[in-house]
């Protein structure tokens, strides 16, 4: 299919290679660039906002069970 596009464009064989490796790191591209929610990302070393939430809750009811 991309093959076919490239074939119409009225490029050398050199702008044809170009502008499919430009495609091809831009569809590569868009899972990097998206915004995500902390933690979630591809490159992440935080902990996602649900489970830190959690913990807290966790940490709360243990400390109200002591009190008691």
């Amino acid at each position: 299919m991309l093959l076919r596009l490239l074939e119409k464009l009225p490029l050398s064989q050199s702008g044809k290679v170009a502008v499919g490796t430009g495609l091809c790191l831009g569809i590569c591209a868009i899972p990097v660039s998206r915004r995500t929610k902390a933690g979630h990302d591809l490159f992440s070393s935080e902990k996602p906002q649900d489970v830190y939430d959690a913990e807290i809750e966790r940490r709360r009811a243990q400390l109200d069970t002591k009190e008691a």
